[in-house]
């Protein structure tokens, strides 16, 4: 077993209860790749691949829920409407639509970011969403990200985080 795969068990055993955080652009992947994978490989989603999606939600229902904030639920739906469009995209949002707002089993859960410390330079670097990100993934939320230097200011500072491109790495997809 590699140590990619032992890293990412443990963080099952040790976040499956509490859940998953996902970036941006890993949820938008992993909501095409459930309700939409013919748009995995178009616009914001082309560097993905259908296996890809599968490899996302093979990990991501491991967990017990999705984490998120509101700003990374904000950035999804937007870009989401950029890439579905017409009938699909009132289809999209009638589905996503519980997921953002109701307080359900399956719905997203969004963190408070109120309380949360950021850093001036973290944010300098990162900007909103992803400085707020990184603060909360200091404070033991596990991440999930596909972007670098999210993924290096989160483990920098000691948070839990995992990089996709890597999973895609080690299960031979790129």
């Amino acid at each position: 077993m590699s140590s990619l795969e032992q890293t990412l068990r443990g963080y099952i055993s040790q976040h499956s209860d509490h859940g998953i955080f996902l970036d941006t652009n890993v949820l938008l992947l992993f909501i095409f790749a459930l309700y939409q994978p013919s748009k995995i490989g178009s616009k914001r989603l082309s560097k993905y691949s259908k296996e890809d999606g599968e490899l996302l939600i093979q990990y991501v229902q491991k967990f017990s829920r999705i984490l998120t904030t509101p700003h990374v639920l904000a950035e999804t739906s937007n870009l989401a409407r950029q890439i579905s469009k017409d009938k699909q995209s009132k289809e999209l949002a009638e589905t996503l639509y519980p997921l953002f707002f109701h307080d359900t089993q399956n719905s997203f859960v969004k963190l408070n970011i109120d309380e949360i410390l950021v850093n001036a330079d973290l944010f300098g670097k990162l900007g909103l969403t992803d400085s707020c990100i990184a603060a909360l993934a200091q404070e033991k939320q596990l991440l999930l990200t596909d972007d670098l230097d999210l993924y290096l200011a989160t483990n920098s500072n000691g948070g839990d985080v995992i990089n996709f491109t890597h999973m895609r790495e080690a299960a031979g997809i790129i």
